[in-house]
């Protein structure tokens, strides 16, 4: 479909993550694999991220591979191969599900503790759903109060990466595009998805700024 399509169901009728489950599931991944972001301990045990601005751009020139990620440095991930990106997120850590959304074209759903990382893909066939070129990795947070536009735009001036938008409850939803054309390597693919994992859980901490100090106020 086309990527302006609004037959396309963006929020894939999943939960949003509230900002406990978040940082529950993105510190999971990256102990998966190695890597631990800043964190520590509040609420008897609840952990949340340490806001760093320069974090996620930092993040772009690290990979940490496993060694079945390291034998496929001469394969490439295509969005016209949805199961070629099944696998290498299952080698990145992640739980994965091929399925198709309302439409017919592919979708890729990868749940956690309250946490889902959604897979859309763009530019597929019309009648046949295949030879997709794009994909777009979403994340989407829960807040207790709607958010508002403006503050919603922090999360761009922080994050130049993500796109940020607000689901009619007013609830922020980031994604980061990635046009794949022809392929990229399976270590550049992994290099983007573990950029967005870092800046989906950096930028909570601007997302859920506001109810983590009425928490804290209430204690």
């Amino acid at each position: 479909m086309d990527l302006n399509s609004a037959s396309h169901d963006l929020s894939s009728n999943l939960p949003p993550v509230t900002w406990e489950a978040e940082g529950a599931r993105w510190q999971s991944v990256a102990c998966q694999r190695g890597r631990l972001p800043m964190a520590r301990a509040v609420n008897g045990g609840i952990m949340h991220m340490k806001h760093l601005k320069t974090a996620a751009l930092s993040f772009l020139g690290l990979l940490i591979a496993s060694p079945a990620m390291a034998n496929d440095r001469g394969e490439m991930v295509t969005a016209s191969n949805p199961a070629g990106i099944v696998v290498a997120m299952l080698n990145a850590g992640h739980n994965p599900e091929l399925t198709t959304d309302r439409v017919g074209d592919p979708l890729i759903i990868s749940r956690g503790p309250g946490a889902n990382l959604v897979v859309y893909f763009f530019g597929c066939d019309a009648t046949t759903h295949d030879r997709c070129q794009s994909i777009r990795l979403q994340v989407g947070y829960d807040r207790a109060k709607p958010w508002s536009a403006q503050e919603a735009m922090k999360l761009s001036d922080e994050f130049p990466f993500l796109a940020v938008r607000l689901d009619q409850e007013g609830d922020p939803y980031v994604h980061w595009d990635l046009v794949l054309g022809d392929g990229i390597p399976v270590p550049t693919f992994v290099k983007n998805l573990r950029a967005f994992e870092e800046s989906v859980t950096l930028a909570a901490d601007l997302v859920y700024a506001e109810e983590k100090a009425e928490q804290a106020k209430g204690q």
